[in-house]
């Protein structure tokens, strides 16, 4: 059964001071220090979106490392969060039973839902992943899996755009088809996949009169230049290449150029502009991934633009790549590539009141509106069939991925004609341009503003609360593949340790321990949840105490058979501080 999930009304915001579900926190998510990409750029924007929306709240979060807390509250607390936070490390899950929900920055693992059945039940919460790439074989493996137990109906994949619900939905259809035929199975989980929007912190991306001026001073832009900006890779095969919006500009200045000499108007341009340049500007704000593909976008510029002044600013620069959105008159981005399912950026510029000229393309299709925040410009593909080879290919890893979606970039078509007609259109009319940017801006703001989007987040968060209280496991078995490995290799040893095994400390213990625990060889699994370094001593210290004693007394002792415990005492043997027999 799939939920029905309707946006919220913004006028209807949530007053929930906290959110009601966990972050999992872990590895470059939610930065962009690593690399910038939508996925990372999305996550960093989130933290802060949960920092401003919560800012006394609380946030809980959760992680494979101790280290993850620290860097989680001091990424909410710059952001101005003064709330607390609530930070548990893998594999505990205590805090998250009682939160009820964990939200996962990409499409939920099965590890996860597997490690969920181990520290409580299939109910003990729901899992609540996010669609980005869908083109790679990793994510398209992670969603592939979600029709298959250990996954629930009380679990999500939210959908960033109709583009990734129908590519979701296709792909579990045709894995539950593919699964009955190969091997007669009939039961299947059935995930929610709703289509909630990656959000932005809009008051961030506003601009004033004053700040404008200022950035196209700094960057030389004179007054009647008109400024095409493009933020985001520069990557000719994994983004868009750049040649159709070179093309389309150059058209644009030759006929504005052409229009002002029938006028007899001069047209003020940058000295730097090439031999009769009226005034178009391509601003691009971005990193190279290497110096062969930024060589490629100068040559093309030269050939193709040769009417139109370029500037570049260094997309991680941050001082620079705030100065570019302010100075940018449209916001341009030919999304051409199959890497792409919501699209950032255009929803940035239309919160800094940018009217927006796009690709029909995947989620873009979903957050401008044609003709009113700006131009959608038609996008046709190669049919089906067309790419079978590009996809074995890529299956055996003859192609990279790169090459790979670089390829089917290549039969991806953004309209010439129509591209041309709507840049001449926004390089042309200044008062068009302001009032597709004040459209943008106000949907930027009541749709897409995290204070709107997190309310969403929570709603669905409720919502698979309330599934999960009625409805049944359809499992209960654990995944044989990642079991205790003292089960899965009990038979490797001579045999197992008995409880009726009397345990003595060996000569000199005590004096020997010191010395084996300060030794890398014996210490390096020592764990302050997994095999505390107290724990050894202690053990021994008893035992010695004891003069000997039999393992089932020393478990009555314990006051049971801990595994941590357990362990610390093979630590002991293992290194000859202690002695069993069976005797």
């Amino acid at each position: 059964m799939q939920l029905t999930y309707t946006m919220r009304d913004p006028m209807q915001a949530s007053q929930a001071l906290s959110p009601n579900y966990s972050i999992f926190y872990a590895g470059d998510a939610y930065s962009t220090a690593q690399k910038i990409m939508g996925r990372q750029s999305a996550g960093k924007q989130l933290i802060r979106g949960l920092a401003t929306k919560y800012v006394e709240g609380k946030v809980n979060g959760i992680g494979p490392s101790r280290s993850g807390r620290q860097s989680l509250e001091l990424q909410l607390q710059s952001n101005g969060y003064r709330g607390e936070l609530g930070f548990e490390v893998l594999p505990r899950a205590e805090q998250l039973k009682t939160v009820g929900t964990l939200y996962y920055p990409a499409p939920p693992t099965r590890e996860l839902a597997h490690w969920r059945e181990r520290v409580g039940a299939p109910q003990a919460f729901s899992l609540m992943g996010v669609t980005h790439t869908l083109s790679s074989k990793g994510a398209a493996d992670q969603i592939a899996d979600m029709v298959m137990p250990p996954f629930e109906t009380w679990d999500a994949l939210i959908c960033t755009s109709k583009a990734a619900q129908v590519f979701v939905r296709n792909l579990h259809s045709e894995m539950k088809a593919y699964l009955r035929e190969a091997l007669g199975a009939s039961r299947f989980t059935d995930p929610q996949t709703p289509i909630i929007p990656l959000g932005i912190d809009a008051a961030a991306f506003a601009r004033t009169t004053a700040q404008i001026k200022l950035a196209r001073e700094r960057l030389a832009v004179a007054e009647q230049e008109v400024v095409f900006f493009f933020a985001g890779r520069l990557s000719f095969h994994a983004k868009a290449n750049p040649l159709p919006m070179y093309w389309a500009l150059e058209q644009a200045s030759l006929r504005l150029k052409s229009n002002a000499a029938a006028a007899g108007v001069v047209v003020e341009h940058h000295p730097e502009a090439a031999e009769g340049g009226v005034g178009i500007v391509c601003l691009e704000a971005g990193v190279f991934p290497n110096e062969h593909i930024e060589q490629s976008f100068k040559a093309a510029q030269r050939a193709i633009a040769p009417h139109v002044r370029f500037l570049r600013v260094n997309g991680q620069d941050e001082i620079a790549y705030r100065m570019a959105w302010q100075a940018a008159d449209v916001f341009v981005s030919l999304s051409d590539n199959i890497q792409e399912t919501f699209g950032l950026t255009p929803v940035e510029a239309m919160a800094a009141g940018l009217p927006v000229l796009i690709a029909d393309w995947n989620g873009y299709q979903d957050t401008v509106r044609h003709d009113r925040d700006g131009f959608k410009v038609p996008t046709v593909q190669a049919p089906a069939g067309a790419g079978e080879s590009l996809a074995l290919r890529h299956m055996l890893d003859v192609d990279t991925y790169d090459m790979y979606i670089g390829r089917a970039s290549l039969a991806t078509v953004v309209e010439p004609a129509a591209l041309a007609g709507y840049t001449f259109a926004l390089a042309s009319d200044k008062t068009l341009r302001e009032q597709m940017g004040a459209e943008g801006r106000q949907r930027a703001i009541s749709v897409f503003d995290w204070s709107v989007v997190l309310d969403h987040y929570n709603d669905l968060s409720a919502e698979l609360r309330k599934i999960r209280q009625v409805a049944k496991p359809t499992y209960s078995q654990q995944w044989p593949a990642r079991t205790d490995p003292f089960k899965r290799f009990a038979h490797f040893s001579t045999g197992p340790l008995q409880s009726n095994w009397m345990i003595r400390p060996a000569p000199q213990a005590q004096m020997r321990l010191g010395i084996l625990a300060s030794l890398a060889v014996a210490n390096y699994g020592f764990d302050e949840e997994l095999l505390p370094k107290e724990l050894p001593p202690s053990l021994l210290d008893h035992i010695v105490s004891r003069d000997g004693l039999r393992l089932n007394e020393l478990i009555e002792h314990m006051g049971g058979a801990s595994e941590i415990w357990i362990r610390a005492l093979m630590w002991l043997w293992k290194f000859d501080l202690i002695r069993l027999a069976d005797d």
